[in-house]
């Protein structure tokens, strides 16, 4: 019986794990399409994303713009670069360059891309201005930026950007990625609700 228990509980465990995994992949499936739509991605274009975590955003946009596009994508510290190196390679996505990133600037070549986008990577950023400057540099003129993020739970927000990951008040509000993106030259398209604290806003470059 208690081999019985110890079977069933490995079992719910292991169902845990594989219905986070789905939900995870449909969450990306989901995110990836909204971003080739509103970005209006089609092959050939180049993109660039900041903060790519797993690369599994890179890697949806690197098939969709195809083997005549190209994808540049970014990440923080040497692990989390090996780490994101390693599921491009894996994914065998020849079209992704990988990129060092900082915490200012989105070391992306000058004019380098068609559009960027970004998701739960905004409201890290403890020079919004600084590095929406670079944002605006890496894209070519009519270039599209996407920001997904979330919002902080009640309706506090941090007044300083740097203390916008605390507990208690982690994430940023739309109105105010749009207001910063605005302070910076560039153009609304849209802001948009998504499930839960979620939200998307897209502008473009002038």
């Amino acid at each position: 019986m208690q081999k019985r228990r110890a079977l069933l509980g490995s079992l719910a465990i292991a169902a845990a794990i594989i219905c986070a995994v789905i939900v995870t992949r449909a969450d990306d499936a989901s995110d990836a399409e909204r971003l080739i739509e509103t970005l209006e991605l089609k092959a050939g274009s180049t993109v660039g994303e900041i903060g790519a975590g797993d690369g599994d955003l890179t890697i949806l946009v690197a098939r969709h713009v195809g083997p005549a596009g190209r994808v540049f994508t970014t990440e923080l510290g040497d692990d989390r670069v090996r780490t994101l190196r390693a599921a491009v390679e894996k994914a065998g996505a020849g079209n992704v360059t990988i990129l060092e990133g900082d915490a200012a600037r989105t070391n992306l070549p000058d004019g380098c891309c068609d559009a960027v986008f970004m998701r739960a990577v905004y409201h890290h950023f403890g020079d919004p201005a600084a590095m929406n400057r670079s944002l605006w540099a890496s894209l070519r003129p009519g270039g599209r930026l996407a920001v997904m993020d979330f919002t902080p739970r009640g309706d506090e927000e941090a007044s300083n950007p740097a203390d916008r990951d605390e507990d208690g008040r982690h994430g940023v509000k739309a109105k105010t990625v749009l207001k910063e993106l605005v302070a910076a030259g560039f153009e609304r398209i849209q802001v948009e609700d998504r499930k839960g604290r979620d939200f998307l806003v897209v502008v473009r470059r002038p």
